[in-house]
C-alpha cells in the first residue's frame, strides 16, 4: 500500500500546529476603510448582550444538526456546538479535534480529541460522543448525509476515551478537507431529541421561541469563556431591515447586507462595514440544469456564458464589494485551476449559437437569497437581449426557496449560490453524487472523475485531478458564474474580534472596544 505523501504529512503538522485557539477556526473580518470607529452605546457597557440579526432561508430556528437552516439557525449550530475541524480563510485547522492521521492508503482514519473538552450538561466529550454523531449525520432522515456518504458505520471503533477510527467504504485521500472541514459537529452519545442543543461548545441554548433564539456563555467551555454572556439571534428576513434595525440600536450585528446598504453607509461613524474577503464571499451563479431542455445542448450553455456581460453585473450590482467570476468556484482560494482566466463576451457567437438551438426566450427562477440577485437577473436581462433572446424573470420569496431541496434539482435555470471554498471541498461536497444541491444536472461521468480524485492518497496527483475537473466545468458546465460577492456584515463601532467560517459570523472572541 502506498505511503501518505510528505507533502500530506507536513500539511498535517500546519494544520495541527494552527489548532491552538482555532476552535472559532476562522479568518478575521475586516472593515471596509471608510468606517471610523468608536464606543459603542448599542451593545451593552458590561459586553453582557449581543444582538444579532439575521436572516434563514427556510423559516426554521431549529438546532438539529442533521437539517438546521441557514441564518440563525446556522449561526447558532457553530456556537452551541464545536466541529472536528474547520476551514480558517485557505486552511483546515483542527477544532474538536486534535489530530486526525489516516493510515496508508486512506481507507481509515484516526481522530484523536482535546482530552477537556466537555458538553453543557457537563458530561466529557468522549470518542463514542464523536462515534455516535458521525453515525447519525451519515444517516436518513439527515440532509447531510451525503457528506458523509463513505463513512463505514460498521468500521467507526472506538479505541479509547479520546481516540477513535473511522473506517471509509473507499479511500478518501481528501476526508479531513472535503468532509470534516465541510460538517462535522458533534453531540453526546443517544441524542434524539436536539430541541435542548446539548453540545460543547462556547455558548448554550437559553430559549428557543420559534423565531428568535437566546444563547448563554458556556462558562466552562475548553477553549476560553467567551466575552459577550449573552447572544441574541434575531431572525430579519430582508437585508435592507436587519441594516435598520442595526441603525436603529435593536440589534448590534447585522449579518448579510446589501452592497448597496453598504455603500450607503460607508461615511456614517455609527455603523462599521466588514468585508469577509474572498475566502467568505459567495459565488453568485445564474445555474442551468444540463438535464433539461433547452440547457442539455451545450452550445445554448455556451451562449448563455458568451452573452454575459459579467464585468458590468459585477460594478452595478456588487458595487465593488466583489470581484468577477469565470464560471468556477474557489477563485484566490487553493486548488484553483489554472488557466480559468477571465471569460470574454461574444454576442455574435451568443446569437449564432442561440438561433441555431431555436431558443428566443428563456425564464430565469430568480429570490434575493443574497442581496441583489433578483436586481442581477434582471440586468442580465437586459444582455440577453443583445443576443436575440428575451428572458422572463420568475421571482420567488427568498425564506422558502430552499424549503423544497429536490425541487432545485428539477428547476431548468435559476439563480443560485455556493459558498466559495477551495476547489477540494466545493467539488466533494456539492459536486458528488447524491448532493442535494445538483441545480446543474451533473451526471455520473462527472462523478467517476470526482471519485477517482476523491480516492488519490497523494496530495499533488489529487491536486491535478480536481484541477482537470474544474477544467472540465469551465468549458462545458452549467454555471453562469458571474461574481463573487464578499459577505458584508454591518455592526455598531467598537465591536472587534469577529470570525468568520464559511460565510458563518462567530463571536466566541468577540468583544466591545472603547
Amino acid at each position: 500500500m502506498s505511503r501518505v505523501s510528505g507533502v500530506a504529512r507536513r500539511r498535517f503538522l500546519q494544520w495541527t500546529a494552527a489548532a491552538a485557539g482555532a476552535s472559532a477556526g476562522a479568518g478575521a473580518l475586516s472593515a471596509c476603510s471608510g468606517a471610523r470607529g468608536g464606543g459603542s452605546a448599542s451593545v451593552a457597557a458590561d459586553g453582557a448582550l449581543l444582538r444579532v440579526g439575521a436572516g434563514d432561508a427556510t423559516g426554521s430556528t431549529g438546532l438539529d444538526p442533521r437539517d438546521a437552516g441557514f441564518g440563525a439557525s446556522y449561526v447558532a449550530l457553530y456556537h452551541v456546538y464545536d466541529s472536528l475541524m474547520y476551514l480558517q480563510g485557505g486552511r483546515y485547522v483542527p477544532g474538536l479535534a486534535r489530530s486526525v492521521e489516516p493510515n496508508a492508503d486512506a481507507t481509515e482514519w484516526t481522530v484523536r480529541l482535546h482530552e477537556h473538552a466537555v458538553f453543557h450538561d457537563g458530561a466529557p466529550v468522549r470518542a463514542a460522543d464523536v462515534a455516535y454523531s458521525l453515525r447519525t449525520l451519515a444517516a436518513p432522515p439527515s440532509k447531510r448525509a451525503s457528506v458523509f456518504a463513505d463513512l463505514d458505520p460498521a468500521r467507526i471503533k472506538v479505541v479509547d476515551a479520546t481516540t477513535l477510527r473511522v473506517g471509509l467504504h473507499r479511500p478518501r485521500g481528501d476526508f479531513r478537507e472535503s468532509v470534516l472541514v465541510v460538517f462535522s459537529p458533534v453531540f453526546p452519545e443517544g441524542t434524539r431529541d436536539f430541541t435542548k442543543g446539548i453540545g460543547s461548545g462556547p455558548y448554550r441554548l437559553e430559549e428557543n421561541d420559534g423565531k428568535n433564539l437566546r444563547l448563554v456563555a458556556n462558562r466552562g467551555y475548553w477553549g476560553g469563556r467567551p466575552s459577550f454572556e449573552r447572544i441574541e439571534l434575531v431572525r430579519i428576513a430582508d437585508p435592507a431591515a436587519r441594516l435598520n434595525a442595526l441603525k436603529s440600536g435593536q440589534i448590534d450585528y447585522a449579518m448579510g447586507i446589501s452592497a448597496t446598504g453598504a455603500r450607503a453607509e460607508r461615511a456614517d461613524p455609527g455603523v462599521r462595514i466588514l468585508r469577509g474577503g474572498a475566502a467568505n464571499s459567495n459565488a453568485l451563479s445564474f445555474a442551468m440544469n444540463a438535464r433539461l431542455a433547452p440547457f442539455d445542448d451545450p452550445d445554448v450553455r455556451r451562449a448563455v456564458r458568451l452573452a454575459a456581460d459579467r464585468d458590468a453585473l459585477v460594478g452595478r450590482v456588487l458595487e465593488g464589494l466583489g470581484t468577477r467570476g469565470d464560471d468556477l468556484v474557489g477563485k484566490e482560494l487553493p486548488g484553483y485551476a489554472a488557466g480559468a482566466g477571465p471569460r470574454r463576451r461574444e454576442v455574435a457567437e451568443a446569437r449564432r449559437l442561440f438561433a441555431r438551438a431555436g431558443v428566443r426566450e428563456l425564464t430565469l427562477r430568480a429570490a434575493d437569497t443574497v442581496p441583489g440577485f433578483v436586481t442581477a437577473a434582471r440586468l442580465f436581462g437586459q444582455q440577453l437581449r443583445d443576443s436575440g433572446v428575451a428572458l422572463n424573470v420568475e421571482q420567488v420569496p427568498a425564506d422558502t426557496y430552499y424549503a423544497d431541496l429536490p425541487g432545485l434539482a428539477r428547476a431548468p435555470f435559476q439563480t443560485f449560490y455556493y459558498t466559495n471554498r477551495p476547489a477540494a471541498v466545493h467539488l466533494s461536497a456539492t459536486t458528488s453524487k447524491g448532493a442535494f444541491f445538483n441545480v446543474t444536472g451533473l451526471a455520473e461521468d462527472h462523478w467517476k472523475r470526482l471519485a477517482a480524485a476523491q480516492a488519490t492518497v497523494d496530495d499533488d496527483r489529487r491536486a491535478a485531478r480536481f484541477a482537470a475537473i474544474q477544467q472540465g466545468l469551465y468549458a462545458s458546465g452549467g454555471d453562469l458564474l458571474w461574481g463573487f460577492q464578499e459577505q458584508v456584515d454591518a455592526a455598531v463601532p467598537g465591536l472587534s474580534g469577529v470570525a468568520v467560517s464559511q460565510s458563518v459570523p462567530l463571536f466566541a472572541r468577540a468583544a466591545v472596544r472603547g
